[in-house]
């Protein structure tokens, strides 16, 4: 009508459920020259940290009672968040969202003493989940900083690991995201100058930008010990070797999961044909394996070991039943749970689950 203003409403669309191509229509589509099989990548899945942190917040509830609430994302998997959010955990973007005196656990990928602080000054119960190997590249930059070295980050600006890194020592440290950041980049003084590096990054990527870097400050200083975490290493190396094999590659992981895109790049640089990255198996397009013989199927450190066999499952309906592991490490990591929860366990007379890592239960 003449005189009112119309406001436009977005309606979604109702979800259809997308009708798959027979494995029949699949065969017909293009040849497969030779058997079908799949190439499953060991170690994969859960490494010792996430499996730390993912416990500490089932414990939480267990003895805390809901609502248990998670700085950020406890690690990056949205089956593993949506899981824990059904048991009665809150995930929340920062402390200010928590309720005065309310606990707040923090997630695995560590957080800034600017944050410590902000937990604090509202009078929150904090636990922090932040995986050990997080930790010791912090008290790196700690170190560092203390002794007047610049800190050169390899990392991805705006990832969580990367934003408590920083946030450890910010007035001596520069981010390097990539290789060409990596031949640019300005210092104040080469002579005292050392690397730090996001522990979940591509190994030859990294040392990519760290060769530029040494040809650019000879002086440049290695950290004590390799930052890049075994699990990461592990799920890359184990991935190297099946790639020039595969003529499809399938990841399982989420999308803000670096070490789980990190895997699908690696599949592709090392001779995959095609790589793809899945949350779960309904996202598999059955497409993908039209002429496709061997197939290459690992996950990131941050996923539960059940999306691999749903994976696995779909495979199966299209003629991918021969499945061979490919072990390359074995893993036997095991870390203690965080010190806060410790205490509350050893009061209760709780011995069920005091480590996380693999060996200490079934990876989920």
């Amino acid at each position: 009508m003449e005189g009112m203003t119309s406001t436009a409403v977005s309606v979604p669309m109702p979800s259809i459920p997308r009708k798959r191509r027979s494995p029949e229509e699949i065969a017909a589509a293009a040849e497969v020259e030779g058997p079908r099989r799949v190439l499953l990548a060991a170690p994969r899945g859960y490494c010792a940290g996430v499996d730390r942190a993912v416990i500490a917040v089932e414990k939480a509830l267990e003895h805390y009672g809901p609502p248990v609430y998670v700085r950020k994302q406890i690690v990056h998997n949205l089956h593993v968040v949506g899981t824990l959010e059904e048991k009665g955990a809150i995930f929340v973007e920062e402390t200010d969202e928590v309720p005065e005196g309310a606990l707040v656990i923090f997630s695995a990928h560590g957080v800034s003493p600017a944050v410590v602080k902000s937990a604090d000054d509202r009078g929150l119960r904090t636990i922090d989940a932040t995986c050990p190997l997080v930790t010791k590249v912090h008290r790196e930059a700690v170190r560092f900083a203390r002794d007047g070295n610049e800190i050169l980050l390899v990392g991805h600006e705006g990832h969580e690991e990367v934003e408590g890194t920083y946030g450890e020592a910010p007035d001596h440290t520069t981010i390097v995201n990539n290789p060409a950041e990596a031949r640019t980049v300005q210092v104040r003084d080469p002579d005292k100058l050392i690397w730090l590096s996001q522990t979940t990054l591509s190994v030859d990527e990294t040392m990519e930008i760290v060769s530029i870097l040494r040809e650019r400050f000879p002086k440049l200083q290695d950290p004590p010990s390799d930052d890049i975490c075994y699990a990461t290493s592990n799920r890359q190396a184990a991935i190297k070797k099946i790639s020039p094999q595969a003529d499809l590659v399938i990841v399982v992981g989420s999308a803000n999961s670096s070490n789980s895109v990190r895997l699908m790049e690696v599949a592709l640089e090392y001779g995959a044909k095609a790589s793809y990255r899945v949350d779960f198996a309904n996202e598999v397009d059955e497409s993908w394996f039209e002429g496709v013989s061997t197939i290459g199927l690992t996950s990131g450190a941050s996923v539960p070991e059940v999306l691999v066999r749903e994976v696995l499952a779909l495979l199966a309906e299209y003629g991918y039943a021969d499945v061979e592991e490919v072990v390359t490490a074995e893993e036997d990591i095991l870390f203690s749970l965080p010190k806060e929860l410790r205490a509350t366990l050893k009061e209760k007379g709780d011995v069920s689950r005091g480590l996380g890592g693999r060996g200490s239960r079934p990876n989920r």
